[in-house]
C-alpha cells in the first residue's frame, strides 16, 4: 500500500516521520510538502507554492488577521474555514498561485496514485475541493497540527470527504471530541542524553514564536527570579534545528510553554528536552492528564512558573528523578511505532486494511 502525507511544511519532521513509520507495516509512505522546511528537515516532493510572506496576497492575509495565531482556550469552538467572506476570497487566490505549481508537480510526481492520502494540516493540497474531487474513491485523512484548526476551523471539503481525521494537539480534542488524539511522534533513540549538570544550573527555552509559547511571561518571571538565585537563561530561536539541539544539550533544565496561549500541553521542544534528559516545566490543564499517562513534565502555569522553577533549581534530587522519569517516558510514549500503530488501528476500524 502507498501513502503520501502532505504538509504546508515539513515542521519539526513531524509530517516526515509519520510518513516514514509506514514502513513498519510493511507500506510505502512518501511526503509532499508546499513549502521547503526552515529548520532543515526533509522536504519530500517539494511542490514550492509561492510563499505568502511578501505582495499582495500577504497583506491581503494579514488584514483579514492569519499573522495572529492566538486562541485562548476559552474561545476554543468549532468553526468551519472560510465561513467569512474576506477569508474564503484569501483561500481562493491563494489556490490560483498553488495550481500553476501543483499541475506540474502532479504529472511528473504521480501524486494521483497513492491508495492514501493524509492531508497534515487539513490543506488538500488547495483550499477548494477540486483535488478531491480528482481522488474521488480514494481513501481521505485529515490530521491536524500546530493552530490552523484553532484559528481557522475545519476545511469544509475535507470535513465532507475524510473518513479518519487525527489530532496531535490537546486542547483540539476540546474543540471536537470525535477527533483522534495521536500524540507527536518522536525518535528520542537517536539522542544522546546529558552526562552531567553545568556548576551553574542553565536553564532553556526555544520557542517558534513567542506570542504561542508565552515567551514574554517566561522572561518577566526568569528576570525576577535571577535576583534570588544563581542560574543562566538561554533563550534559543532563530537557528537551525542542528544548533538548536546543540544549544538545548548544554542546559539542565528546559521550558516548553506556560500561558495556554496557542494549544495545550507540550510541543516537540519538551520532547527534544526530556530526550537530552532534561527535566522540563510545561503547562498541562488536568482535563488532559488522561490523554498524557504517566508523563514527566514539572507543570506550572503563568501564576505559578516562578515558584516551579525555583524548586526545581534547588532540588537536586527533583532533577534526577525527573531525568530519569522524561528518559524512560520520551523512548516509549511518542515512539513513531507506537503511533503509526494507533494510526493503522483507526484503519482496521473502518475497514481500509485486514
Amino acid at each position: 500500500m502507498r501513502v503520501i502525507h502532505l504538509a504546508f511544511e515539513n515542521f519539526q519532521d513531524v509530517p516526515g516521520l509519520l510518513s516514514r513509520s509506514h514502513a513498519y507495516f510493511g507500506d510505502e509512505g512518501g511526503l509532499a510538502t508546499m513549502v521547503p522546511s526552515r529548520l532543515g528537515f526533509p522536504n519530500g516532493i517539494c511542490l514550492k507554492y509561492p510563499l505568502l510572506d511578501a505582495g499582495p496576497v500577504s497583506r491581503f492575509g494579514r488584514l483579514i488577521g492569519r499573522g495572529n495565531v492566538n486562541v485562548l482556550e476559552t474561545e476554543l469552538k468549532l468553526k468551519v474555514k472560510g465561513e467569512r467572506g474576506l477569508e474564503r476570497a484569501y483561500f481562493m487566490a491563494r489556490d490560483c498561485m498553488w495550481l500553476y505549481k501543483l499541475s506540474r508537480a502532479w504529472r511528473r510526481y504521480g501524486l494521483g496514485a497513492f491508495d492514501i492520502y493524509h492531508f497534515d494540516g487539513d490543506v488538500p493540497f488547495i483550499y477548494g475541493d477540486r483535488i478531491l474531487k480528482k481522488l474521488k474513491g480514494r481513501k481521505i485523512v485529515t490530521h491536524f497540527f500546530g493552530s490552523e484548526l484553532r484559528k481557522w476551523g475545519m476545511n469544509p471539503y475535507l470535513r465532507e470527504h475524510a473518513r479518519l481525521r487525527f489530532t496531535s494537539e490537546l486542547d483540539h480534542t476540546k474543540i471536537d471530541p470525535d477527533l483522534i488524539f495521536v500524540p507527536i511522534p518522536y525518535e528520542a533513540e537517536n539522542i544522546k542524553p546529558r552526562a552531567a549538570e553545568n556548576r551553574v544550573l542553565r536553564v532553556g527555552h526555544s520557542p517558534t514564536r513567542r506570542t504561542a509559547k508565552g515567551t514574554a511571561d517566561i522572561i518577566e518571571a526568569v528576570s525576577r527570579l535571577k535576583g534570588k538565585i544563581d542560574f543562566e537563561f538561554l533563550l534559543i530561536e532563530g537557528v537551525s534545528h542542528a544548533k538548536c539541539m546543540e544549544m538545548k544539550a548544554t542546559c539542565d533544565i528546559g521550558i516548553d510553554q506556560i500561558g495556554n496561549y496557542a494549544g495545550t500541553g507540550y510541543g516537540r521542544s519538551g520532547l527534544e528536552f526530556l530526550a537530552l534528559g532534561i527535566p522540563t516545566i510545561t503547562e498541562i490543564p488536568g482535563e488532559y492528564e488522561n490523554l498524557l499517562p504517566g508523563h514527566p513534565f514539572v507543570k506550572a502555569t503563568k501564576q505559578d512558573f516562578a515558584e516551579v522553577l525555583a524548586r526545581l533549581l534547588r532540588d537536586r534530587g527533583l532533577r534526577e528523578r525527573k531525568r530519569k522519569h522524561g528518559l524512560k517516558w520520551v523512548s516509549e510514549f511518542p515512539h513513531p511505532k507506537r503511533i503509526i500503530t494507533e494510526i493503522y488501528r483507526a484503519y482496521r476500524n473502518i475497514g481500509w486494511v485486514c
